[in-house]
């Protein structure tokens, strides 16, 4: 009697391949296989569709300035107000801002990236985005993440000689960002002016967090530890960018670019708007 390694069955006529797998095993391999060739082709064309549309944005000409910008103190944020999607809000009009940096903290981290994207009436209608040269060695760490190199950002402006272009791109416009907190500490620290204009500020993460649900959490007394209960009733496992992204079905090329995140953070903005005000 033969029996099959993958499901298990044993008889006296079943038929097993070099690998000893039976032929219904054969079959349903087959099948699972060119349902994930499938599946990478659809996602290859999403990337690609989704590609086209940032590069289809207008970018800005950059203007590099000369002037001195002096570094600003953190604790100025401290009065920041992060307004909530409402049921009856409107949004026509609003700036996407993403950055890369050499680490976390902005104390002593550098941007290397700063992107902004406009959004007017649900499209992305023009785009800030540009390198910036840190000045020091970036971390092996950040590049991994990123992509971004010491020689892409070679020749690049310093964030000082291109942040008076940004903050004139910003406008008086409201402002949105995925863990936006992030982003201003970075840039208001290297001089920005854009908390001097009264605006809202929309975090998507926040918003995710009041919208969709994570997985609870339950006890494993053999680990002694909490882990996830999948049995739970959630939308998302956590409500970072790519997950959220991943449940309204954005795609994210390049993930960890700033002017890739800023364009999929503003569809993940219009997509939780349209959560809360249609369900």
């Amino acid at each position: 009697m033969a029996k099959c390694k993958q499901c298990g069955k044993w008889g006296l006529f079943i038929k097993l391949d070099a690998s000893g797998i039976c032929s219904n095993c054969q079959i349903k391999n087959k099948e699972a296989e060119a349902r994930l060739v499938a599946r990478l082709a659809f996602l290859k064309q999403q990337e690609e569709k989704a590609l086209a549309a940032i590069a289809a944005i207008p970018r800005v000409e950059i203007k590099i300035s000369d002037i001195k910008i002096k570094n600003r103190a953190l604790s100025e944020l401290a009065n920041i107000k992060y307004s909530n999607i409402t049921p009856k809000g409107t949004y026509e009009e609003f700036v996407v801002i993403d950055t890369e940096t050499t680490g976390i903290a902005p104390s002593k981290d550098k941007i290397i990236e700063l992107s902004a994207v406009r959004f007017v009436d649900e499209k992305p209608v023009s785009m800030f985005t540009t390198l910036v040269n840190p000045q020091c060695p970036i971390p092996k760490g950040a590049t991994i993440m990123n992509h971004i190199s010491d020689e892409m950002v070679a020749k690049a402006p310093t964030i000082h000689q291109v942040m008076p272009a940004f903050d004139e791109f910003i406008g008086k416009s409201n402002i949105v960002g995925h863990n936006l907190e992030f982003d201003l500490k970075f840039i208001h620290k290297n001089g920005s002016s854009i908390i001097d204009t009264k605006r809202k500020y929309f975090c998507t993460m926040k918003q995710a967090q009041k919208l969709l649900k994570k997985p609870k959490r339950k006890w494993d007394p053999e680990y002694e530890m909490y882990e996830i209960d999948y049995d739970s009733d959630y939308d998302v496992e956590d409500h970072k960018l790519g997950t959220l992204c991943d449940y309204f079905n954005i795609c994210i090329p390049e993930h960890h670019r700033a002017y890739v995140d800023a364009y999929c953070t503003g569809l993940l903005f219009l997509a939780l708007i349209d959560l809360k005000q249609n369900g």
